[in-house]
């Protein structure tokens, strides 16, 4: 009773799994629409001579699902990798075989199957939690070498065999089979959601008997098999190692495992068998229809036609409809097995107090805006504490998408700086689409010892249409050699905004108008409260880049604003650069 429990659990767990990745649909990952479901039949199709006929179109075909005909798309065997499970039932073979079985296995893996066709061995007692089709060879090289033939043979060899597989022979005969037929049944729903193409499954035994169903207990047999494998689009090729099957139940199993599910049994050639099942698993064409059908859990009929004298066809007899309970389970598989993508969590934002950061906005290439970023380090207040100063930055920048926009290390900027004074930047620039750009960043030491961090995001404007200026850049200078070097392209702006009066400033910046309308560019300088105290001199570069110089020594102590207006036929847009001038 103990073992017929854990065999419940067990085919129970392998059903519901493989009813998850099906979609309770007849075949593999066939989507179920209310009552409308797609069928998907594999079909295999030899000439007088028994070879595959492989240059059919889809007007040799015809398709009958319960005697009428449906419109139905037809697939060739494609060049994917095919998908093939071996089940070694060394319960029902005898130790004669042992050898030859591993042998021929082990060259069937080795030679026939090519670099990417994926494999599965599996024995009685394995895991149905370990299941897995792979192109690693060295796990079923593992479960062949470990064969071993035990027809007949009844000494305990695990805990678990102690434990729910002693008594008579007879019961352990029962017990036996009860367990291949829940492997194997575990085995055929797995490959339900591997793939929407015929897969292969290899079945080596001398004889499955066919298991009494018991009251209370929904366990797997033969037939529970054949419905998993014709949903799954599994087609089952029994191989016996000894002498031809006898005529009796245990054979008779093994036969309907084939017959049902458009395999073909062996015996005794073991890699005859092999190589039947692997061409036929490259020779199949596959029919896909949508049915119509009420949630009935019902086998309905399919009949396949080819209209080729001479041609025979082996295709399966039908599909079942999933059942309200099916479609139940189903729904509630997918959800645990496919969870929504859990959302990162984003760290918690923090503007350090060590830096001070500048972001300009510009117009980009393709309709992007162009993101410029420099800073500096914050000043110390007068009477604090001495602290070390931050020299670097490392600075990752996401777009919304998560893709990173830039990555690396920034140095600082200030007066005289320009591009390629050192190994790293001292500013980064790079275009993104509009919207929210976040940036994380480790403030290091001169060490490179973490200092602090500093995570914010920002929202990147569309720059593409209307009137628009681009962020000012502010260059100082605190002499006149200084102040000549800022003509060059290179020279970094800084991101204080805070000067002396023997200082000297050169503003930049950008106006542009939808498209290439021109815009009329103006400056002004206002004082703290707003009132204008005068106009000041912008001059246009060819390039459409603007600039103006200031010097502050004319300017008392106390905050100023230069507020910049560009004008054109699409309407006005102003900006400003706020400062602060001390003794």
């Amino acid at each position: 009773m103990r073992l017929a429990r854990v065999l419940s659990f067990a085919a129970t767990l392998g059903a519901a799994a493989g009813a998850g990745r099906a979609g309770m649909a007849g075949e593999p990952g066939a989507p179920v629409r209310g009552n409308v479901q797609t069928v998907r039949i594999d079909v295999l199709v030899s000439d007088a001579g028994g070879r595959a006929v492989k240059n059919l179109t889809p007007a040799d075909f015809e398709l009958l699902d319960e005697g009428v005909a449906r419109p139905t798309t037809v697939s060739p065997a494609a060049d994917a990798p095919r998908l093939v499970a071996i089940f070694l039932d060394e319960y029902h073979v005898g130790a004669e075989a042992g050898a030859a079985v591993r042998e021929a296995v082990t060259k069937f893996v080795d030679r026939a199957l090519g670099p990417q066709d994926r494999l599965v061995v599996m024995k009685p007692l394995d895991s149905i939690l370990a299941i897995e089709l792979t192109t690693d060879r060295n796990a079923a090289r593992q479960v062949i070498q470990s064969f071993e033939g035990r027809k007949g043979e009844y000494a305990p060899r695990s805990a678990y065999e102690r434990n729910f597989m002693a008594g008579t022979p007879a019961r352990i005969e029962m017990a036996r089979t009860q367990v291949a037929l829940s492997a194997l049944n575990a085995l055929a729903a797995h490959l339900s959601g591997v793939a929407d193409q015929r897969k292969t499954l290899v079945v080596v035994t001398d004889g499955l008997a066919r298991a009494e169903r018991r009251r209370g207990l929904d366990l797997p047999t033969i037939d529970t098999i054949i419905r998993s494998a014709d949903r799954a689009n599994v087609a089952i090729y029994p191989i016996s190692p000894a002498a031809p099957l006898p005529d009796d139940r245990a054979a008779d199993a093994v036969r309907s495992l084939a017959g049902e599910t458009t395999g073909r049994a062996a015996s005794v050639d073991i890699e005859a068998g092999l190589q039947r099942a692997l061409a036929d698993a490259s020779a199949y064409y596959l029919l896909t229809y949508q049915a119509e059908r009420p949630q009935d859990g019902k086998f309905h009929a399919v009949e396949v036609r080819v209209k080729r004298p001479g041609a025979e066809v082996r295709a399966r007899k039908g599909y079942f409809a999933p059942s309200p309970d099916d479609a139940l389970r189903a729904d509630l598989l997918d959800r645990i097995n496919n969870p929504p993508p859990a959302v990162p969590l984003e760290p918690a934002p923090h503007a350090s107090v060590l830096i001070r950061p500048w972001f300009g906005m510009a117009r980009g290439d393709d309709g992007k805006t162009r993101i410029t970023f420099v800073w500096e380090p914050a000043a110390r207040p007068v009477g604090g504490r001495a602290q070390r100063v931050p020299t670097r930055l490392v600075m990752t920048a996401l777009a919304p998408d998560d893709s990173v926009l830039y990555e690396g290390v920034v140095l600082p900027t200030g007066p005289g700086t320009t591009d390629g004074a050192g190994v790293a930047p001292a500013r980064v620039v790079f275009d993104m689409s509009p919207g929210r750009l976040r940036l994380r960043m480790t403030i290091q030491d001169s060490a490179q010892q973490v200092l602090d961090s500093d995570v914010r995001s920002i929202a990147v404007r569309d720059m593409k249409n209307g009137v628009e200026i681009g962020t000012p850049e502010v260059l100082r200078a605190r002499n006149a050699r200084e102040f000549k070097s800022l003509d060059a392209v290179a020279a970094v702006p800084v991101a204080s905004r805070e000067f002396s009066r023997t200082e000297q400033l050169l503003v930049r910046f950008r106006a542009y108008g939808p498209g290439e309308a021109p815009v009329t560019v103006t400056a002004r300088l206002k004082s703290r409260m707003g009132g204008v105290m005068r106009e000041l001199e912008v001059r246009r570069s060819p390039g459409g880049l603007s600039e103006l110089d200031l010097s502050l020594a004319g300017l008392a102590a106390g905050d100023y604003i230069i507020e910049l207006t560009a004008t054109g036929s699409a309407g006005n847009a102003k900006d400003g650069v706020d400062f602060r001038v001390t003794n």
